[in-house]
C-alpha cells in the first residue's frame, strides 16, 4: 500500500463532509496524471480516497493511498501486448484462436480484480471508475447506497484494441457500457467533443467536463536545461520534442521525416518516453537522422514540465485513424502550454481551436499531420521568427495556462460533483 504526494490543492479548502472515495484504476498508475491529480484535489477537499490499481512504483507519502494488485490467473493484463494490436503470419484460424482466448482471459482477470478491489476496499460511499476497464471491474459490484462515477479519460470503444476488435463484440461492449454508465451518478470526461459523444451514446444522468490540464507551475532558473543536456543538444541548434507513448498513429515516423525537409538541417528532435521507436521503423542511428533524433525514457509526472520547458516546439502530429484521435486535447497539449512552450498540433477541430484562436494570439500553429512537409512548415514558422517573437509566444502560452487552462479550475468541478454526492441530513 503506497500514498503519494501529488502536490495539488483544491481551490475551495473550506470545510465539507467526507466521502469515503474508491477509485478503480486497471492499469499502471505511474504515467496516469489525471487519476493522481483527481485523488489528490478529491483529498484535499476532505474526502478519504484510495486508489485501486495495477501497479505502483511512484512517491510513498502523501494525502491519499494506493493498493496494487496483479491479478494471478494469466499474464493477461492491460500492457500493449494485445494480439488485437501485434502484426503476426499466424493463419487466419490461429489469429482468431488467439484473440478469442486473449479476450476470454481479460474478461475473467478483469472480473476477479473487480472483485479483489471491492472486497478489499470494504465499505465505501463512492467508487470513482476510470474508463471502461475499471468500470466493468467494480459497475456491476456497486449497490445503493453506494454510488458510481464513470470517468471516460476518452471515448474507449474508438481507441486502441477496441477498434480492432469484431463488429458484434464492440456492439456488445457499447450495449454493456451503456448499461452500467447509466446507473452512474456522474460521467466524468475531458472535453466538450468527447462529452457530446458520450450523451449521446450513454445517456448518462450528467456529464461533468473536467480537462486534464496541469496545474500552475512556477518555472526555475534550471527549467529550460533538462531536456537540452540530456539530449546533448547545443544551444544554437532548435530544439522540437515529442512527449509521450512512443507508438503507432502518434505521427513519430511523419515527424522523423519531417527532419529530412528543407530548412529542418540543423533542427534536433527530442524523443521522450515509453515505447519502440524501433517498432515503429524509426531508427536514430539510421545516416538520415544525422544525429539529431534523440530517444529518451519517460520522467515521472511530477519532473515532466521542467523537461518539456527545454523544447523550443512542441510536436504532436496525432494521425486520424480514430474518433478518439480527431476530438481529443491531449495531456501534452495542456502541459506544453503549461511549460510555455509553443506547440505544432495536428489540424482537428478542438486542438485548432485551442491553439489558434485563444484570444490573446495563436499559441503556435497546426499541421497536416500525415505530410512530413507540412509538420515541417509549422516548426519552421515557429523557430524561425526573431527571438523576441519566439519570447512573446511562449509568454502567451504560459498566460493562457494561468489565466485558463490550469488544473485549479478544472478541479474545482470534480470537487463540486462530489459535493453534490454528500448525502444531506
Amino acid at each position: 500500500m503506497r500514498s503519494p504526494m501529488a502536490g495539488i490543492s483544491t481551490p475551495d479548502a473550506r470545510p465539507r463532509s467526507s466521502l469515503r472515495v474508491a477509485m478503480a484504476l486497471y492499469s499502471d498508475l505511474d504515467h496516469d496524471s489525471r487519476v493522481l491529480r483527481e485523488a489528490a484535489s478529491l483529498a484535499a477537499a476532505g474526502h478519504d480516497v484510495t486508489v485501486y490499481c495495477l501497479s505502483y512504483e511512484g512517491p510513498s507519502e502523501g494525502t491519499f493511498r494506493i493498493v496494487t494488485h496483479v491479478p494471478d490467473r494469466s499474464g493477461i493484463v492491460p500492457d500493449g501486448s494485445s494480439p488485437f494490436q501485434r502484426q503476426t503470419s499466424s493463419s487466419r484460424i490461429r489469429r482468431i484462436i488467439g484473440r478469442t482466448t486473449w479476450m476470454r482471459d481479460y474478461v475473467l482477470n478483469l472480473r476477479a480484480w473487480g472483485r479483489w478491489a471491492v472486497r478489499t476496499a470494504g465499505d465505501v460511499d463512492v467508487w470513482h471508475a476510470h474508463d471502461l476497464q475499471g468500470l466493468m471491474a467494480v459497475g456491476p459490484l456497486v449497490k445503493a447506497p453506494q454510488q458510481l462515477v464513470y470517468d471516460s479519460h476518452e471515448i474507449f470503444l474508438e481507441t486502441g484494441t477496441a477498434t480492432r476488435m469484431p463488429p458484434p463484440i464492440r456492439r456488445l461492449l457499447a450495449i454493456y457500457e451503456r448499461r452500467l454508465a447509466r446507473r452512474a451518478a456522474a460521467l466524468v470526461t475531458v472535453n466538450e467533443a468527447y462529452a457530446e459523444v458520450l450523451r449521446r451514446r450513454l445517456e448518462p444522468r450528467a456529464v461533468v467536463i473536467v480537462r486534464n490540464c496541469a496545474p500552475h507551475w512556477p518555472a526555475t532558473e534550471t527549467s529550460t536545461v533538462r531536456l537540452r543536456d540530456a539530449a546533448g543538444v547545443p544551444a544554437a541548434s532548435p530544439l522540437i520534442l515529442y512527449h509521450g507513448a512512443l507508438g503507432p498513429n502518434r505521427g513519430i515516423e511523419q515527424l522523423v521525416a519531417a527532419l529530412s525537409q528543407p530548412g529542418m538541417a540543423s533542427v534536433h528532435l527530442a524523443l521522450l518516453g515509453f515505447g519502440d521507436v524501433g517498432r515503429l521503423g524509426v531508427d536514430p542511428a539510421a545516416p538520415r537522422s544525422d544525429g539529431r533524433v534523440h530517444v529518451l525514457d519517460a520522467v515521472p509526472p511530477s519532473e515532466l514540465l521542467e523537461w518539456v520547458a527545454g523544447a523550443d516546439v512542441d510536436v504532436m502530429p496525432l494521425q486520424r485513424s480514430t474518433l478518439n484521435h480527431w476530438l481529443c486535447t491531449p495531456n501534452k497539449l495542456w502541459e506544453s502550454l503549461a511549460a510555455g512552450v509553443p506547440v505544432v498540433v495536428s489540424d482537428f477541430p478542438v486542438m485548432r481551436g485551442i491553439v489558434l484562436d485563444d484570444p490573446a494570439g495563436a499559441l503556435g500553429g497546426i499541421c497536416q499531420p500525415d505530410d512530413p512537409a507540412s509538420i515541417a512548415a509549422a516548426i519552421r514558422a515557429i523557430v524561425e521568427r526573431p527571438a523576441d517573437e519566439r519570447a512573446e509566444i511562449r509568454a502567451r502560452c504560459r498566460r493562457a495556462a494561468d489565466e485558463r487552462w490550469n488544473w485549479e479550475t478544472e478541479s474545482a468541478r470534480l470537487v463540486e460533483l462530489y459535493d453534490s454526492l454528500v448525502p444531506t441530513a
